[in-house]
């Protein structure tokens, strides 16, 4: 058993986080041990479970109970998802849906990036212009003051854009977790 456990465990250890990785250890520990107890033979036990295929199967049940609340945890589920929805025949349409999605979600931040830098661009451009065609130095405040006041607001949008889209993309991995999860039971 306890070979059959390491296994286990290294299969969870390249998918999951350590603690995640514990919880599903013990719930298998647990689970065995009552069959065992039950008068079940080990070997008749172990052939019943596939360590490979149990880690591939709990990537739904592990990423829907994360937090995603950290960029990085959300992009660790986010590519896990994937990757089991890509590799599972009867979820690679489901796979292809959640692509498109990310891919509206990563441009629209990416404009809104490209936004700022064109404007702060563009007002450093109009600056120079200001100053070399020899306005007074109330014009040249004024529009000063315009620009930042408009980067000062793009940057707010993009702030709570990134938010948003935090939000969006933790639902988003529930949502296609549940669906993967729930057509994996169909099959």
């Amino acid at each position: 058993m306890k070979t059959w456990l390491k296994e286990l465990e290294r299969e969870l250890k390249m998918r999951f986080y350590l603690s995640e990785v514990q919880d599903i250890l013990s719930y298998y520990e647990e689970m065995i041990q009552e069959r065992l107890d039950q008068g079940e033979y080990i070997d008749d036990i172990l052939s019943d479970y596939d360590a490979k295929e149990i880690a591939k199967s709990m990537t739904t049940d592990v990423v829907m109970k994360r937090a995603n609340d950290t960029y990085k945890s959300m992009a660790k589920s986010s590519k896990q998802l994937l990757e089991f929805l890509l590799s599972t025949p009867l979820l690679i349409p489901l796979g292809f849906a959640y692509v498109i999605v990310l891919i509206v979600l990563v441009s629209l931040i990416i404009s809104l990036f490209a936004t700022i830098f064109g404007s702060v661009i563009g007002m450093i451009v109009i600056f120079i212009s200001m100053v070399s065609s020899g306005l007074g130095q109330n014009e040249i405040i004024g529009f000063l003051g315009v620009g930042l006041i408009g980067v000062s607001l793009a940057t707010f949008i993009l702030i709570a854009m990134s938010q948003v889209t935090l939000a969006i993309s933790k639902k988003l991995i529930y949502m296609f977790s549940r669906l993967a999860k729930h057509r994996g039971d169909r099959k």
